[in-house]
């Protein structure tokens, strides 16, 4: 399994992998898992980051908002169920066109 949230000006994954990311502001922040999960994070006008998913893998997703007037919490949390070998962030996310 996989866990991914917001904290300040990083993403973190935890769990199978542990790493953080530094991501820009802005919507071209993605993240692709070896099983073909692909989520973005944005950080929001009411300093919350939102993921959301881009591309539907292998594993089971799991998304828990955070709501917006929660003063505590300052992230929604990812949580991908299945065996991740790898991470990596990236910019854009353009599909392929299936043929």
């Amino acid at each position: 399994m996989i866990k991914v949230w917001g904290n300040d000006d990083l993403i973190e994954v935890e769990e199978d992998i542990v790493e953080g990311f530094y991501l820009a502001d802005g919507d071209d922040n993605v993240l692709a898992f070896s099983d073909g999960t692909v989520l973005r994070a944005v950080y929001s006008d009411a300093g919350v980051w939102r993921i959301t998913r881009l591309a539907e893998g292998t594993g089971r997703l799991v998304l828990t908002p955070c709501p917006e007037d929660d003063e505590y919490r300052c992230s929604d949390v990812a949580e991908v169920h299945v065996d991740i070998a790898w991470v990596v962030p990236g910019g854009t996310f353009e599909q392929a066109a299936v043929r």
